[in-house]
């Protein structure tokens, strides 16, 4: 009876176990599988390697073994070969790092598969041919890694060739393991300073040693915002909208700890306040850093990051000596990124930062000249700035009663912008990028902001730093248009010397010419000109009109002009790009300005 409920319980635990794998399969097959530019998932890493030595022909690659190499011509090198490798889908790593000053060869393993010991092996025996120095092979801390590659260099050793491995492993999230931490990002840092300590000819033993200090003074942690996915395969895991993954792997795996997303500020400081205590940094410590892709995140994104971890280093009073960024060991197409610091220790950073500012033709190293602070030069962008644009005041002084009612003009027509934000965002949604409003009220915002202490006692002069407010606060096209505008309206009013209605058309004339030639815009071509030409035709018809008439009928013409925009075929700008059956309505930037003519035209005609 015993035995028959035992075999009972076998039975009922094995359908379990089959009840779970198919309601697995069945998940996993509901899933869909992300699309990739590949021939097909069994040949990706082979057409990835042929494609690497196609771009880069001053490689070799033995394609039975996954094996890549500099080119030589037979001749023995008395320096050590620096051997890397891993899996694939960590591109550029490490085939990438390849080049004179870094790595001297790769062995490449299957995506996120440790390369097999007969491929390592072969690699290790073609870079001993070269290099009478011997080879160092480095690897990753995983168990794959360590078992194939461990066995292909006691198999080396047999073989009588002068070889040593080391494990690098710096990560934070996995630091408690019996182990060590995971191989990440930061086996870069070692593959280029040692790189650097072959190409000036150090020993064996010494770059080993090195590595050895170099791997116990760096420390990297990563987030995760969107799984990767292996070829063939849907994403590995998922993450919700509003959450990311702390401490992510590079073969796709989920990190240790899932948390609501917040800001580029909030998760670098998170990153780095783990990293700086499992560090033990302090106030004036040096580091290098690190800052790695992990596929695909966007420049954008990764530049803040690094502004970010600046700001954040400086803060804690730790000089960021070098600071690099970029795709160097990433998970396929995984949204996220690492941080690793390098501690530049009171022994060794001097040395370690000659050997990162290392020459070397490897392609994958984002570092170079560039990376390199030139303490001669100072950061003063306020000294920098201070002569430039600056010029003579010329023109026509105003009265005090001409002052006054240039400076409410200016108010009433940023006020009338920023009332009209959501007029603006809306004409320019169909046929732009919806943010003609909002431009212009950054602008009308500046305006109201200079006029609580602007001095109005020279109109080329206003109109001068108002062309700079417009190229500041506003950015993008509108902001060049207006700006370059304004510009040559200042110059017109300094070759008038006079404040009288000749100078304004004079002025309003030549802000048309320049944007024209600058901008390709014409009259007709459904833009801001179309109301800027109307009102100066209006005002000159009417130039020796009484001055409320002018003011009525240049307010009329540029009405007109706006709304006859809404029946006419874009021939320049933004709108021009799109199909003319999203472009509806009035142009947003042709209504803009007029917004702005009509308020000053208004106010002045109440002051008067």
């Amino acid at each position: 009876m015993i035995k028959v409920l035992r075999l009972l319980q076998s039975e009922i635990q094995s359908l379990r176990i089959k009840l779970h794998l198919a309601v697995d399969l069945n998940m996993a097959s509901s899933k869909t599988i992300t699309k990739k530019v590949i021939n097909s998932p069994e040949t990706c890493v082979d057409d990835n390697l042929r494609g690497v030595v196609a771009l880069y022909p001053n490689l070799q690659l033995y394609p039975k073994h996954r094996v890549v190499t500099m080119k030589t011509d037979n001749t023995v090198s008395k320096r050590v070969a620096i051997l890397g490798g891993g899996g694939s889908g960590h591109e550029p790593f490490t085939a990438g790092l390849i080049g004179n000053g870094m790595l001297s060869g790769s062995v490449a393993g299957g995506v996120f598969a440790s390369p097999p010991t007969g491929h390592i092996h072969f690699a290790i025996t073609q870079l001993a041919k070269r290099h009478s120095g011997g080879v160092l092979v480095f690897l990753g801390n995983y168990t794959g890694d360590r078992l194939n590659f461990g066995k292909a260099i006691e198999k080396a050793k047999i073989d009588g060739i002068k070889v040593e491995g080391f494990i690098v492993g710096e990560d934070v999230a996995s630091s408690h393991n019996k182990t060590g931490g995971r191989s990440m990002c930061g086996e870069v840092f070692i593959h280029k300073m040692c790189g650097a300590m072959s190409a000036k000819e150090y020993g064996l033993e010494s770059i080993r040693d090195m590595a050895a200090v170099i791997n116990k003074s760096m420390a990297t942690l990563g987030v995760c915002l969107s799984a990767c996915s292996l070829p063939g395969q849907p994403p590995l895991f998922e993450i919700k909208d509003d959450e990311f993954e702390l401490g992510a792997g590079v073969h796709g795996e989920a990190g240790i700890e899932k948390l609501k997303m917040g800001s580029a500020k909030e998760i670098v400081t998170l990153i780095l306040n783990k990293i700086v205590d499992h560090l033990k940094l302090q106030m004036g410590n040096r580091v290098a850093v690190m800052i790695n892709n992990m596929g695909g995140t966007s420049l954008m994104e990764m530049n803040i990051i690094a502004s970010e971890t600046k700001d954040y280093l400086e803060n804690m009073k730790i000089k960021a000596e070098r600071i690099y960024s970029g795709h160097l060991k990433t998970s396929l197409e995984m949204q996220g990124f690492q941080i690793c610091l390098l501690h530049l220790t009171k022994d060794f950073g001097d040395l370690w930062l000659q050997l990162l500012d290392a020459p070397t033709d490897a392609i994958g190293w984002t570092g170079g000249v560039m990376s390199i602070r030139d303490e001669t030069l100072k950061e003063d962008e306020e000294s920098l700035l201070e002569n430039v644009g600056k010029k003579d005041i010329f023109g026509c002084e105003l009265s005090d009663k001409e002052q006054k009612i240039l400076r409410n003009s200016l108010q009433a027509a940023s006020e009338k912008l920023i009332e009209s934000e959501e007029l603006l965002n809306r004409l320019d949604s169909g046929c732009g990028d919806g943010d003609c409003g909002i431009t212009l009220k950054k602008f009308g915002k500046a305006v109201l902001s200079y006029l609580e202490s602007a001095d109005l006692k020279y109109l080329s002069d206003i109109l001068w730093k108002l062309s700079e407010m417009a190229e500041m606060n506003m950015g993008g096209t509108s902001g060049g248009i207006y700006s370059l505008g304004l510009y040559a309206a200042s110059q017109a009013i300094i070759s008038a010397k006079t404040n009288d209605r000749h100078a304004w058309l004079a002025a309003l004339e030549s802000a048309m010419a320049a944007i024209t030639k600058y901008g390709g815009a014409e009259p007709g071509d459904r833009t801001m000109l179309d109301t800027l030409h109307a009102g100066a035709v209006a005002f000159k018809k009417h130039l020796a009109s009484d001055l409320k008439v002018l003011g009525r009928e240049v307010s009329t013409a540029v009405e007109d002009a706006a709304k006859a925009t809404a029946k006419m075929t874009a021939r320049a700008g933004r709108a021009s790009y799109v199909a003319s059956t999203y472009i509806k309505d009035e142009d947003a930037g042709a209504r803009g300005a007029a917004i702005w003519l009509q308020a000053i035209l208004t106010l002045v005609a109440k002051e008067l």
